[in-house]
């Protein structure tokens, strides 16, 4: 094979990275596991509907704005009530995985998340979010995660070349940026499509080139020479990691389908002391327009409630205690309409419910009920938001990542903290 030919295959097979480093060896410590703080991103794509997620059955105005998809209020008797946290407040029966961790104080519950002035748009409600910054210009290409990154480095390296990873098929924004990150699918399907014998001489022979260092006058040989350094590294840590034979512990068992088996292969890497850092993951089918349903199990949302919470509880289970270092964010663009519709569905939203898990978590619930009266509705319609999204970000980096708070000016641009003290420091 040519290696013009390589090259182009290489840049165009999806395996994305952007980013400058040197090339290096991979790095395998037996102590990253145990000792490297770890974040699993999970976004729920389409706009998650907050209020049949962490379901406010103590407001007077709740069942009246929903008379077909409210879930009723706690009761033991019926598996298609709200589940109670605190007498106001219950999950959706399709979150029942979430009761326990909840009980035991390892998650924090956020029912209105947001930021001012919200996007309706999902493209820009993602961008938003992910960037950190939700006065960012749509072209901008920086996410909150690749900036961590980028403060991290070490002599212009990552820690590791598995230090970051986008489960899925286009990498997250959260984690586009300067710094390389790899994007795949699935631990086994990231190779070049050759057998083991093709792909181990195709490597020793074009790896070399990626020595070299290339002429600082050609932007594009610097990008090429870059995307290869992150390919090689990534191909040989990835190459010696076993997905067919893993068995999760504490008898954890994952949803089926690419999100159960992409939180599954997260588990096995941070088992593996790889290095791993940040993991994101997205879950899509929360834009329910229609026929969203309300506490019955086989209910459109109540579905993808279930495989979103079994799929969490398994990690959580699985890792055990090296659930200590890690911290697990859910997040989503916007909420939905305080008003069912009439296709018994909502439509386009503000604030919703993110979730923050862990040990290290101060468990509970957070932020300012700004009620459902249509005084307290956003244009009559949107559920005010009591919490910016920022100050949750701005939590996990500080006292679970130990950045300064004089980092976040960098990190989250624009934002005033104001500390939620989700994680313990």
């Amino acid at each position: 094979m040519k290696r013009r030919t390589f090259l182009t295959g290489m840049l165009g097979s999806g395996l994305t990275v952007i980013g400058s480093s040197v090339f290096r060896t991979p790095l395998i410590s037996t102590a990253n596991a145990a000792v490297n703080p770890t974040l699993v991103v999970i976004f729920q794509r389409g706009g998650c509907d907050g209020l049949n997620a962490v379901v406010p059955f103590g407001d007077p105005d709740y069942y009246p704005l929903r008379p077909t998809i409210g879930i009723a209020e706690p009761d033991p008797a019926d598996p298609e009530s709200a589940l109670d946290l605190d007498g106001f407040f219950g999950l959706h029966p399709g979150l029942m995985p979430f009761k326990g961790i909840y009980d035991t104080g390892d998650m924090a519950v956020l029912p209105t998340v947001q930021y001012p002035n919200s996007s309706h748009s999902h493209f820009s409600g993602e961008k938003f979010i992910e960037s950190g910054d939700p006065n960012t210009p749509l072209d901008a290409s920086d996410g909150w995660l690749n900036r961590h990154l980028r403060s991290t480095l070490f002599n212009n390296q990552l820690l590791s070349p598995l230090q970051a990873v986008h489960f899925g098929s286009r990498l997250s924004h959260a984690l586009s940026g300067e710094i390389p990150v790899q994007s795949f699918s699935f631990i086994d399907s990231f190779n070049l499509g050759l057998d083991s014998t093709e792909q181990a001489a195709l490597i020793n022979t074009v790896q070399p080139v990626y020595r070299d260092i290339p002429s600082p006058a050609s932007a594009y040989r610097q990008m090429v020479h870059r995307y290869g350094q992150v390919l090689f590294d990534n191909l040989a840590t990835v190459a010696s990691i076993d997905t067919g034979s893993y068995v999760p512990a504490n008898g954890a068992i994952y949803p089926n389908g690419s999100y159960g088996r992409r939180l599954r292969e997260t588990a096995q890497l941070i088992k593996e002391n790889v290095g791993l850092e940040l993991v994101t993951i997205d879950i899509g089918g929360w834009d329910t327009h229609s026929n969203q349903g309300g506490g019955e199990s086989n209910g459109r949302q109540a579905r993808r409630f279930r495989e979103f919470s079994s799929g969490i509880a398994a990690l959580y289970t699985d890792l055990g205690s090296m659930m200590d270092n890690v911290v697990i964010l859910t997040m989503t663009e916007f909420g939905r309409t305080a008003k069912e519709n009439g296709s018994n569905g909502t439509d386009h939203g503000n604030a919703s419910s993110w979730f923050v898990i862990g040990p290290s978590i101060n468990g509970g619930i957070y932020g300012q009920w700004p009620g459902l009266s249509s005084q307290d509705l956003v244009r009559g319609r949107y559920l005010q938001y009591t919490v910016d999204y920022r100050d949750i970000m701005g939590d996990i980096l500080i006292d679970h990542f130990k950045h300064r708070g004089s980092d976040l000016g960098n990190l989250l641009p624009g934002h005033q903290f104001t500390s939620l003290s989700l994680v313990q420091p």
